[in-house]
């Protein structure tokens, strides 16, 4: 828990990871006026730190203790504490009364078969408001199956690899309607090249280098999902 961003998202790759992820859940929160949001699987706070401040009040729900402690030791540091709510829970069982204009949760649907994703869907769609909005990651199923057919041993945790059409489908199933896919991490390969051979000597060069490639388009390595509640 307590290295999980620094492991994660601190390198010039995760970096541009994490600010995609923010940009696009930023720009939900402006362009619906968002007031009170509901982050499932936050961790340790690593988006909630960047989103909390446009918010009035946020919500935090994890299944770790460990995590939602460093999340708020995270966000007390920043002096965002006041404005979230910790609850320890069960995203299968969202078991709340409050209703919110946005839900988000990143590193956690995608790690599911699409039964339990289904699950999860409905229990997020059950805590929204009317017209409310959902943000989640999704794997490229095209490009990732290259890419775990080239190198198995570096997959150790399951991904759900899935096309557009099959994320369009399983959320209609469930009352959801897909507003966007935004493609994040394009050309994937080169970008890692970059990782390599450069970050740990010269992070900033590394950073401007991926965002340059990241920029040609192609297939992207993930989406950010963003979803309305029909």
């Amino acid at each position: 828990a307590k290295d999980y961003v620094a492991n994660r998202f601190v390198s010039p790759l995760g970096a541009m990871l994490h600010d995609r992820q923010v940009r696009e859940v930023h720009k939900v929160v402006r362009q619906q006026a968002i007031r009170r949001a509901l982050e499932v699987a936050p961790g340790p706070a690593r988006l909630t730190v960047d989103v909390a401040p446009l918010l009035e009040e946020i919500t935090l729900l994890d299944a770790s203790p460990q995590m939602l402690d460093e999340a708020r030791q995270r966000l007390s540091a920043r002096g965002l504490d006041s404005r979230a709510k910790f609850v320890e829970g069960d995203a299968f069982n969202l078991s709340l009364s409050e209703r919110f204009g946005l839900v988000y949760s990143f590193r956690l649907i995608r790690h599911f078969e699409r039964e339990d994703r289904i699950k999860l869907y409905r229990q997020m769609l059950s805590v929204l408001s009317p017209g409310g909005w959902l943000v989640f990651d999704a794997v490229n199923g095209v490009v990732s199956a290259r890419l775990r057919a080239a190198n198995p041993g570096d997959y150790a945790h399951f991904d759900a690899m899935l096309r557009p059409d099959e994320l369009r489908e399983e959320l209609r199933e469930v009352g959801l309607e897909l507003v966007r896919l935004v493609g994040v991490q394009y050309r994937y390969t080169v970008l890692m090249q970059c990782q390599r051979h450069l970050a740990f000597r010269l992070p900033a060069v590394a950073r401007m280098a991926m965002e340059v490639v990241d920029r040609l388009g192609g297939e992207p390595l993930e989406w950010v999902v963003v979803c309305r509640r029909a």
